[in-house]
């Protein structure tokens, strides 16, 4: 009965608190964010005392299903993308995105150190602060239709070289926390090159098999087979590319990006679209959750200087990317503002990171409630983006 508690809290909280702040004009993101506070944890039982309120306290089934959120965003946009498109992304996917995340990194790493952390924990939060958050960026994007716009397409190949990048930032924190004998840079190479033998091997599979399996079904007929098909192709290629190292969400990118060269292309989407939207609802609560106001309260100030520092430097140092690689000024500022919060990724270093002693508790939900907190502006940040990059775009010309 206790399940049944919280599956009603969630339910209540999509189906009829998300529609009413939608209809004060807040944005379902920040609408859930917010609900996240209010009902989790750290929130109204926490702030008055008592057991009278209901709150969501299964953080476990919480976190399971905000992980499934992130696997089927990620499926949904490789189903709005063709294999041409990407191919023609591939100078900023390659280019801009790997130049954003060694020189954001580099200098969030020698922040880190100036401020007394460790060398390896310096070096893990200069990788995963150099991330920003896929669920929040392409979530947002998609609320605006931007997705096939310049800014849609630019962040979303920043994006991707991003998730990319989770496959040596895990096995530097392999590194750090197993004693080994093998050098780093053969770990490294070994986790890469199964990484893109996994890769490889789910696109021509993929390329080889679906469309006969299709066929075969004949999902016309009943889209409940349609439906039963995309989701184990995307999960199943997410759990593939999760074993090789690499993030799940990639796998169902890729699972996506199959399915879309398939005449059964919208009809996936139209079928997959409201239990995607529903996920991301539960994913941004998670956020939300994970915010513990008494702390806030406490280190305010260091909090929120940390979320503008973050979000000042990273952006600051892609938009002068962007320029170098000659993206018109507007889009560059757009984008920029956009990427500049900190990413979900940090969530999984820390708490990893802890669990091995190599970070303290107290600096561990810091960490965490600075990436919560930088979630949860980034919204509102959005919203006023188009207008500041137009000033900026004015200001240059």
């Amino acid at each position: 009965m206790h399940n049944y508690t919280q599956i009603l809290i969630l339910l209540g909280i999509a189906g009829l608190t998300i529609p009413l702040l939608h209809r004060m004009k807040i944005s379902p993101v920040l609408g859930f964010l917010l609900c996240g506070i209010l009902m989790g944890p750290h929130g109204l039982t926490s702030w008055l005392d008592t057991q009278a309120i209901p709150s969501i306290a299964d953080s476990e089934m919480i976190t399971e299903f905000s992980e499934l959120g992130i696997i089927f965003l990620m499926f949904m946009i490789g189903l709005k993308l063709s294999l041409n498109e990407l191919w023609q992304m591939r100078r900023h996917i390659l280019g801009l995105g790997s130049c954003q995340i060694v020189l954001t990194g580099t200098a969030v790493f020698v922040i880190a150190y100036y401020f007394g952390n460790a060398l390896e924990m310096s070096i893990l939060l200069g990788a995963c602060f150099a991330l920003s958050s896929t669920a929040v960026v392409m979530q947002l994007l998609d609320e605006k239709d931007t997705l096939n716009k310049p800014v849609g397409k630019l962040s979303f190949s920043i994006l991707l070289m991003q998730d990319l990048a989770v496959v040596p930032i895990l096995v530097l924190l392999t590194a750090y926390t197993t004693k080994t004998d093998q050098s780093l840079f053969f770990v490294t190479g070994s986790a890469l090159a199964l990484a893109t033998v996994t890769v490889a091997g789910i696109y021509l599979i993929g390329m080889r098999l679906l469309r006969p399996l299709l066929r075969h079904i004949n999902p016309s007929k009943r889209k409940e087979w349609l439906t039963s098909f995309a989701l184990f192709v995307m999960i199943g290629a997410a759990s593939l590319t999760e074993k090789a190292g690499l993030s799940s969400a990639l796998g169902a990118f890729l699972a996506g990006l199959l399915l879309a060269e398939t005449e059964h292309k919208n009809d996936i989407q139209s079928v997959i679209a409201p239990i995607k939207n529903l996920l991301m609802g539960v994913f941004f609560l998670s956020v939300g959750m994970m915010i513990d106001g008494k702390m806030l309260m406490d280190n305010a100030l260091w909090i929120f200087a940390s979320v503008a520092g973050i979000g000042l430097l990273k952006a600051g140092i892609l938009f002068a990317l962007c320029l170098l690689f000659k993206v018109e000024k507007k889009t560059a500022a757009e984008t920029s503002i956009l990427l500049g919060q900190s990413g979900e990724f940090v969530f999984v270093i820390v708490t990893i990171a802890l669990g091995y002693g190599i970070i303290p508790a107290a600096d561990a939900q810091f960490f965490m409630i600075v990436t919560s907190m930088s979630l949860l502006v980034t919204p509102v940040v959005a919203a006023a983006s188009p207008a500041i990059s137009r000033r900026v775009a004015k200001f240059l010309s």
